[in-house]
């Protein structure tokens, strides 16, 4: 019995390294979004990073290791009916949501005054930058989906979560004329047909993305009326079922939570350009679904993730090409945040 424990440890410390060259077990999806890492990967990369690739694969490709989280993980989530991971809040129906705040566990996400000072002085350092050099300038703030979607929130997380950012970031707006667009009294209509929003995903889908998209660029249309606003019908749409999104990814369970999948196809090929607009788009993440409904409304759509680039050479650069129209569209959560990254070029 004591050789057949030392036999079968060996075997467990060794295999990694023997998963890495012959791939026998595949790993858990990545949620970290890295690049893969290979035997070739580790063999190219210099003598001080070889150490680290190293580590980072047994990390993140130990069989053992991540059956064990996994299993772990779908204990506390079936079973215990919570969540395993600190500010992923499980909701009623297998509904998932993200509380980036402040608070207790990141969940309070309450309204900052100086944070939204701070992002309504950059946006008019934009807007006045853009009037300079002959550009029209648009914003508009993405509601977080707890904000559409309350009702799914069990009642412990809607007594520790303060959903007032986002009205508050609104009220404020239209108090003081500014010109602002939001999406939430779309998304409450749309929902009543199909969920707008992901289940399992931080994001909404493409119906979510399509009703905001259409609003965006109707808002748009008033000063630049060429610009064509496009209409459902325009579409074939199709609907799936399919396996966890991000945040099941995150948990590690995507494979045993459902979603719904929403494909906006265009009915006709596209043809000549709508028109000969350039719009810059600075963005996070929420308008990635939302390009494909811009790319059928303007010339040319160039983007900008002020998440994801950590510096703003590449911005500078689109703006350098003078734009007819600029952008800037965040979900709540980023203000005061990322945004204020690309404040200083303006």
């Amino acid at each position: 019995m004591k050789k057949l424990v030392i036999k079968l440890t060996i075997l467990i410390l060794v295999f990694p390294f023997f998963n890495l060259v012959f791939k026998v077990i595949g790993d858990i999806n990545p949620t970290d979004k890295n690049k893969e890492i290979t035997f070739v990967s580790i063999l190219d990369a210099p003598s001080k990073e070889k150490f680290q690739l190293i580590e980072n694969y047994l990390e993140r490709n130990f069989p053992l290791r991540n059956w064990l989280i996994q299993k772990y993980n779908y204990f506390l989530w079936f079973v215990l009916d919570s969540s395993p991971k600190r500010r992923v809040v499980k909701g009623n129906d297998n509904w998932i949501f993200v509380f980036l705040g402040k608070g207790l566990n990141g969940r309070d996400y309450s309204f900052d005054e100086k944070e939204f000072l701070e992002y309504r002085n950059g946006l008019d350092r934009m807007n006045a930058f853009c009037i300079k050099n002959d550009i029209l300038f648009y914003t508009a703030v993405v509601p977080e989906k707890f904000n559409i979607y309350s009702e799914y929130l069990k009642v412990q997380d809607k007594a520790t979560i303060k959903r007032d950012k986002y009205f508050r970031i609104y009220d404020d707006t239209v108090r003081n004329k500014r010109n602002t667009v939001f999406f939430h009294e779309e998304l409450y209509e749309a929902k009543s047909r199909n969920k707008v929003y992901y289940k399992t995903d931080t994001h909404w889908n493409e119906n979510g993305a399509f009703v905001s998209s259409k609003k965006l660029v109707s808002v748009i249309k008033q000063d630049f009326p060429a610009v064509e606003v496009l209409n459902q019908n325009n579409f074939e749409i199709l609907h799936r079922e399919s396996s966890g999104k991000d945040i099941g990814e995150f948990l590690s369970l995507a494979r045993y939570l459902k979603d719904e999948e929403f494909s906006y196809v265009p009915k006709k090929k596209s043809g000549d350009p709508p028109n000969k607009l350039r719009i810059l788009v600075i963005h996070d993440s929420y308008f990635y679904a939302m390009k494909p409904f811009f790319d059928l409304s303007f010339f040319q759509v160039d983007t900008f993730n002020f998440v994801q680039n950590e510096t703003t050479e590449a911005l500078q650069e689109l703006l350098k090409h003078k734009p007819d129209i600029v952008l800037f569209i965040t979900l709540e959560r980023h203000i005061g945040n990322f945004d204020q990254r690309i404040y200083g070029i303006f």
